[in-house]
């Protein structure tokens, strides 16, 4: 059976986000991811996480900025990672480090590097893409204190017009071609079935690689809870079962009312 880790920047969004490790914790979650650490100390963080008696799982790479002030401004001002973007090297730089930074204080073994969203102003280059990653994966292997992997996640042009990496092909071949063990796939179903229309398809020709080391998951279309629309999620879970999927499943959707009562389709699983 997968392990299913609660996304704090989509569930239980009523609640003030320092709330929602306990709230977590309370519905049975073991482990949490959140796009955005940078706004509180890690310490405080690593607080939170202990007392809630919770495992980070996730976290991304800034959105932006070359100092403090500008990872906390870049999501506002449209950024969505400096990763594939020429002109951006000192932000995306800047962006690694303080990650791997946050990933050590928190002992999370994953990063989402956010390749970017190409512009007139910000080009996007496949070459300078491939490059940083390729440092950006040393970095990685340079903190041996808690092993940290870096994943490429492709985003749909709905939820995100103009992203860089938005196929599972895109990654999976930047993967190969830079060949790095600190190097992985992120899969997010509700992404592949708005994009590519068959999430299934596209875990069953990329499961073998054993690149994939983080699954996310909501329903398709619309983004709420995994049985609303037409993503077949009971046969993708599955397909994790069957191949023997060994990491986290992220709950990165919007819930139709409220995290814990849109748990029905999770708690029937585990009886």
């Amino acid at each position: 059976m997968s392990r299913f880790a609660a996304n704090l920047g989509f569930l239980y969004a009523h609640k003030p986000f320092e709330a929602r490790f306990a709230a977590a914790a309370e519905d049975g979650f073991k482990g949490v991811e959140y796009a955005s650490p940078y706004e509180w100390p890690a310490h405080v963080l690593a607080q939170h996480l202990q007392e809630a008696g919770l495992q980070q799982v996730l976290i991304n790479t800034p959105a932006g900025g070359a100092d403090a002030a500008g990872v906390r401004q870049a999501w506002a001002q449209g950024l969505r990672g400096t990763a594939c973007l020429v002109g951006q090297e000192k932000a995306f730089r800047y962006g690694v480090e303080l990650a791997l930074e946050y990933a050590q204080a928190l002992a999370c073994p994953r990063i989402h590097v956010m390749a970017g969203v190409a512009t007139a102003a910000d080009a996007g280059d496949r070459r300078t893409w491939l490059h940083r990653l390729a440092w950006a994966a040393e970095k990685a292997a340079s903190n041996s204190q808690h092993p940290v992997t870096l994943l490429l996640e492709a985003i749909n042009h709905v939820d995100m017009p103009g992203y860089w990496l938005h196929t599972q092909a895109q990654a999976f071949a930047a993967l190969q071609e830079i060949g790095h063990p600190h190097l992985a796939m992120q899969m997010d179903f509700y992404h592949c079935q708005m994009t590519e229309g068959d999430a299934l398809a596209q875990w069953q020709r990329y499961a073998p690689s054993r690149l994939v080391q983080h699954i996310q998951i909501a329903g398709a279309p619309g983004r709420h809870e995994p049985d609303v629309g037409q993503l077949p999620w009971q046969e993708l879970l599955v397909a994790l079962d069957e191949a023997a999927y060994p990491g986290w499943v992220g709950l990165e959707y919007h819930p139709q009312t409220t995290t814990t009562a849109g748990l029905g389709w999770l708690k029937q699983l585990h009886l």
